[in-house]
């Protein structure tokens, strides 16, 4: 980490660009043909992220969150979340590469990097208001949004476990109770061919529905090198949803939500970076990726009271089943080929109050159950020949309640005090590589390791809000957040017990700025944060001779993180919208408590990078619609995002890669009923690997499984 000096001259730097940035925007040409100022403020966006009664605007939240509504996100032809990995300072919303749907994703420099279902997020993901329990199943096709939320920093208090370093919340389109209907048609470069569509209307006076689906047939972008090898990277999914909402009364409603997809396809392109360069590779098993799921929310709503209080019950139930099988050593030769079975099924509960206790008392408090069971089972081929599946079983149940207090303290201030109490209890059953064996149809196995423990925590909030006028405040607060205490269900190390290990924690601190000037035209957020993180979890891989590779999960170390990021938006007249982020993040271990290199010892290994930390995130996005007289409407949008190389192991012997994204596209829209678009998304060609794994010690290659690279294509879209 740099000195506070140079972390100083990095921060003012930001700062001072932003301020650049604001000031052009300000002093721009800001008048409509007819020479009168344009005073149209940019669209308010609001935020569920506060569980409060009402959905609040982003502008008055005390906490660094970004809203992607429906438009953007059709702007920006986003089809999974790892589309959004450029979009936002600070963070990487990766996918592991091993298997269609594995999420790894960074904020603030926390995250995983491991495709091990029982290792718990550091970002947690929440669809329709139900935290998904394992990164599995999270990367894939999203269908008929209202909105992305992210949020950037631990969110224990309201989100309890496994958010330290922050949430993403996707929220469903609810039916309106107006009869319509949408589909959309894209065609990409890969060849890759995309339908969707919605239709939603009444059943009744009460009853609302809207039902979406989507379809996907991928070709394969990818070429593999190898002799007789052929397009990698095919995959045919789908993807339904429905949507009932039943309004009995003025003060209740109830809305049920079913999902349910499946994706059959490839596995990855895998690249030894030792020997290839660009989009090449060579391989001998292109494999499979095969994912199914389904989950069921019903959310229920009741007002209570003289003072608009709000009674909610969320209720959720997921399932998913994950396949993969992949060419891990990244040659032409069989040495390491591995295959992988996950089975999860979760159950939660959330019920949760939110109201004015009295004028100038706002509170939120619930409480909260989660269940879950894990199966997860994995077969090694090493050097031609089939090892015995191995594995393990994980019961694991979470309770917590939890109190927020808003509270005016009169003039324009609001202190904010809550606190989160969490119990978890997790239960494994691990059959290890090489000790005990497990059956390859029935998945029954021969334990060697039986075990069980128990955590408690508690996460508190406190801050403090300042509104200096009514369009700007300041705001900070300290916060603790805590990732779980587990065990390994990829136990290959026979001397090595998979568990417990335990518990990640966090003190946060972040000041804010929130603003808009010059007549609503312009907005600006600077947040600026300072985390320590005390036994940070971390995956240790080692290449191993006998087995291929050794992941041990321990508590490796204690570390400090801080940095700073801004975003700002402006109208520009009636035709032009300007948006730039910029975000800077440093960090450093303050306490080195495991082995990270494999020499033997720790000396020295505080002086080691700090893994999925990129130290500069910027983006600068512009936007052009103008009617075009009988044409239509045209829009233009163009966009550049960059993101810093990262360390991908703890040894730092691989390298997430970083780069320049630039994505453009061409809009007409001949009338409110039909739309054509022209699109290219990163049109510079940049190589992207999702993962990069060192196999010295076992075979002269790296695992480097590659994303695409540039990508055109042309989407109709069409309503009723």
């Amino acid at each position: 980490m740099g000195t506070a000096g140079d972390i100083g001259r990095q921060c003012i730097r930001v700062t001072a660009a932003l301020a650049l940035v604001a000031s052009v925007m300000l002093h721009a040409d800001t008048t409509l043909d007819d020479g009168v100022p344009d005073s149209r403020p940019l669209e308010e966006v609001v935020t569920t992220a506060t569980k409060k009664s009402e959905a609040e605007a982003a502008q008055d939240v005390a906490l660094a969150v970004t809203v992607l509504g429906g438009e953007a996100l059709a702007e920006r032809r986003v089809t999974d979340l790892e589309d959004l990995s450029y979009a936002l300072p600070n963070v990487a919303l990766d996918g592991i590469g091993t298997g269609k749907g594995i999420a790894n994703f960074s904020i603030r420099g926390l995250g995983v990097a491991g495709s091990i279902p029982s290792i718990d997020p550091t970002v947690g993901v929440f669809v329709d208001g139900v935290y998904l329990g394992v990164n599995y199943g999270v990367v894939m096709d999203m269908l008929d949004l209202e909105a992305v939320e992210v949020l950037r920093g631990p969110q224990g208090l309201l989100f309890g476990r496994n958010v330290t370093g922050g949430a993403v919340l996707l929220r469903s389109r609810r039916p309106s109770g107006e009869m319509s209907a949408d589909a959309a048609l894209r065609v990409e470069t890969g060849l890759d061919t995309r339908f969707t569509g919605s239709v939603e209307g009444s059943l009744g006076e009460t009853v609302d529905a809207r039902v979406s689906a989507g379809w996907r047939d991928d070709r394969g972008w990818f070429d593999n090198d190898a002799p007789g090898g052929g397009a990698v990277g095919a995959e045919t999914g789908w993807v339904a949803r429905s949507v009932v909402t039943w309004r009995p009364s003025g003060t209740g409603d109830a809305t049920v939500i079913y999902e349910r997809g499946d994706s059959d396809g490839d596995g990855p392109a895998t690249q030894n970076r030792r020997r290839f360069r660009g989009f090449d590779f060579s391989i001998d098993e292109p494999g499979f990726s095969r994912v199914d799921w389904q989950h069921v929310m019903v959310e229920a709503n009741r007002r209570v009271g003289s003072g608009g209080g709000l009674v909610t019950n969320v209720l959720g139930w997921r399932e998913v089943k994950h396949a993969s099988l992949a060419d891990i050593d990244s040659t032409t030769e069989p040495l390491f080929h591995l295959f992988a079975y996950t089975a999860q099924r979760q159950l939660s509960n959330e019920l949760r109050y939110s109201g004015w206790l009295r004028p100038g008392w706002e509170v939120t408090l619930g409480a909260y159950a989660f269940a879950q069971d894990i199966r997860y089972r994995e077969r090694r081929l090493i050097r031609t020949a089939w090892g015995m599946p191995f594995g393990g079983d994980q019961e694991h149940r979470t309770g917590g309640v939890f109190l927020n207090n808003d509270i005016e303290l009169g003039g324009a201030w609001v202190l904010t005090v809550g606190a989160r109490y969490t119990l978890e209890d997790k239960d494994v059953r691990v059959a290890t590589a090489g000790n005990s064996v497990c059956a390859p149809e029935s998945h029954r196995c021969e334990y060697d390791f039986r075990d069980g423990d128990t955590w408690r925590n508690v996460t508190p909030r406190v801050g403090l809000q300042f509104w200096p006028r009514a369009t700007t405040q300041l705001y900070g607060h300290f916060t603790k957040g805590f990732r779980s205490g587990g065990y390994n269900l990829r136990n290959t190390a026979p001397g090595v017990a998979p568990g417990p290990f335990d518990e990640e924690e966090q003190d946060a601190f972040e000041l804010g700025l929130k603003s808009e000037f010059a007549q609503g035209r312009v907005r600006l957020n600077v947040a600026a944060f300072h985390n320590r993180v005390y036994g940070m979890q971390r995956q240790v891989t080692r290449a191993d001779v006998a087995s291929g590779g050794v992941q041990i999960t321990a508590n490796t170390a204690d570390a400090t993180i801080r940095g700073i990021e801004a975003e700002v938006l402006a109208a520009l007249g009636d035709a032009v919208t300007l948006s730039a982020f910029v975000g800077y993040a440093d960090g450093a271990y303050d306490r080195v408590r495991y082995d990270l290199t494999g020499d033997g010892s720790t000396v020295g290994d505080d002086r080691l990078e700090l893994p999925r930390l990129a130290r500069l995130t910027w983006g600068l996005e512009g936007r052009y619609a103008r009617e075009l007289g009988g044409l239509g409407r045209l829009s233009i949008r163009a966009a550049i995002a960059h993101r810093d190389d990262s360390e991908i192991a703890d040894d730092n012997r691989g390298v997430l890669d970083g780069g320049d994204l630039v994505d453009v596209s061409v809009a007409l829209a001949p009338s409110d009923r039909i739309e054509f678009t022209l699109y290219g998304r990163n049109l510079l060609d940049e190589v992207l690997r999702r993962s990069d794994f060192d196999l010295t010690g076992f075979v002269h290659s790296t695992y480097s499984p590659l994303k695409e690279g540039r990508v055109v294509g042309l989407e109709v879209r069409g309503a009723l």
